[in-house]
């Protein structure tokens, strides 16, 4: 097998960059050989940081298989910049099946502002935290600030100077541990444990972060600020306070409910009596007082008309034919034919 019998590409994701801009150059060759692989010498290029990424043997829509090779470039001196690249070795069953020497690539790296210091990160840097253990902390006692710093086109090197602005003057401050995770891809990490102790009462007093980034998008300076968590500190005598009043809000709370479900209890009885009544044509006394309890129950005015009575009813309940006969033939029965006001019969 030769070179020329495999179909290679380079590509390089950006050939105008900033100072200190990251950009990635790949090499990619597709293949039937599943367990083929690519290797390559690390470049060694003039005034251009090159990182290598692990390379990837992944699989096609159509069966084959998509070998890649992928290098991080960062370039620190102004103007057009030659890539070389090593020779690409196909390796096959622990050999070197084919080699393939890419064409040189160009740079164009176009210089930073005069007044950025070289500390400037060129790319943003994402910072999420949080506080362990969660939930209310307590003075005096140990708590950890879990710091973690991210980004796909800043390396750790250039990430923001965290430690340096840790300054509070309601939180006793320790010596912070520091950990560098393993790359995820082509994201850069660095994690901060630092413990602390809340001296106060109040809302927990961590300072807040920022930074400055030169963003290439824009050619901006952009200024970044990060307020962190900012969870209650409350000792045993604000503690034993905020118990008595959730108490006191738990006891209301059930007290509102009895009292909604007694009302609503009410009504369905209510309601179910006047059913009830209903079955029973020939007592008329019967109907009259489950229909005082009903309106009693759902709070209608006192002395209704049976029309009136009908009118909330409906206006609660939704219209019924059938239970508007009935109680159109229980007035008729009752005040034969008149507009009726029913009082509450006498026990």
């Amino acid at each position: 097998m030769v070179a020329a019998d495999l179909p290679w590409t380079i590509q390089l994701e950006d050939a105008q960059v900033w100072q200190r801009e990251r950009t990635t150059l790949t090499v990619t060759v597709e293949t039937t050989d599943r367990f083929a692989t690519l290797e390559a010498s690390l470049p060694r290029i003039e005034g251009v940081d090159v990182q290598a990424m692990p390379a990837t043997n992944e699989a096609s829509e159509d069966g084959k298989r998509i070998l890649r090779l992928t290098w991080q470039l960062s370039a620190h001196t102004p103007g057009t910049q030659t890539i070389q690249l090593p020779t690409i070795r196909y390796n096959l069953n622990g050999r070197d099946a084919a080699q393939w020497q890419p064409p040189v690539q160009t740079l164009d790296v176009q210089a930073l502002p005069p007044y950025l210091p070289p500390t400037i990160p060129v790319g943003n840097v994402e910072i999420e935290s949080h506080i362990e253990p969660s939930g209310v902390l307590q003075p005096g006692h140990l708590a950890y600030w879990h710091i973690r710093l991210h980004s796909d086109a800043v390396n750790t090197a250039q990430f923001p100077p965290i430690l340096k602005q840790m300054r509070s003057s309601g939180v006793e401050l320790f010596p912070a541990k520091v950990a560098k995770p393993a790359r995820d891809g082509g994201q850069y990490r660095l994690e901060y444990h630092i413990p602390f102790k809340p001296q106060s009462s109040g809302p927990l007093d961590l300072p807040t972060l920022q930074w400055h980034w030169f963003d290439p998008e824009t050619a901006r300076l952009e200024h970044r600020q990060y307020t962190p968590p900012r969870p209650w500190v409350l000792g045993w005598i604000w503690r034993g306070v905020m118990g008595v009043f959730s108490l006191l809000a738990l006891l209301a709370s059930l007290w509102f409910g009895v009292k909604l479900a007694g009302k609503h209890w009410r009504q369905w009885r209510g309601k179910r009596r006047i059913l009830q009544a209903l079955q029973t044509p020939d007592s008329p006394h019967m109907v009259q007082k489950a229909m005082c309890e009903c309106a009693t129950a759902h709070g209608w005015a006192e002395n209704l008309s049976v029309a009136q009575w009908l009118s909330c009813w409906e206006q609660h309940y939704g219209v019924a034919d059938n239970l508007r006969i009935q109680i159109q033939a229980f007035e008729r029965s009752r005040f034969g034919g008149k507009q009726g006001v029913f009082v509450p019969p006498v026990p």
